[in-house]
């Protein structure tokens, strides 16, 4: 497997691994259209300064749900190769149960499954 598409289906297992299908590719593409607009890699983009919060434990964290982690793999190759947008153009999400103040600077794109999809309002 390709290190990045191992580093995209890290991040969609991670916050993504009991989300709808389209919710897992939406994270692949937030990944990839952030890594995009840095110039960085995606392995360096998921893991730069805590851009995605499951990075901050990483060392700590384990695959142990194979069937999550094939779904991921798959969602992060559909994502890359099929150039999807079910994000609608987003560049950042988070779950539905906590509320992080960049979100208000930012307009939804859309929601799916237990993940809310922002970008910048005039884009």
């Amino acid at each position: 497997m390709d290190l990045f598409i191992l580093c995209l289906a890290l991040n969609i297992y991670f916050e993504a691994r009991n989300e709808p299908p389209e919710g897992q590719m939406a994270v692949a593409e937030v990944t990839l259209r952030r890594a995009a607009t840095s110039g960085k890699s995606v392995c360096n983009e998921v893991f730069t300064d805590v851009q995605f919060s499951w990075t901050a434990k990483a060392d700590q964290l384990q695959v142990t749900n194979k069937r999550a982690w094939e779904s991921s793999q798959y969602a992060a190759k559909v994502a890359f190769f099929r150039n999807t947008n079910h994000s609608l153009g987003a560049t950042h999400f988070h779950a539905d149960y906590v509320r992080p103040k960049w979100a208000k600077s930012l307009c939804h794109t859309i929601t799916i499954g237990r993940h809310i999809f922002y970008k910048e309002c005039n884009k």
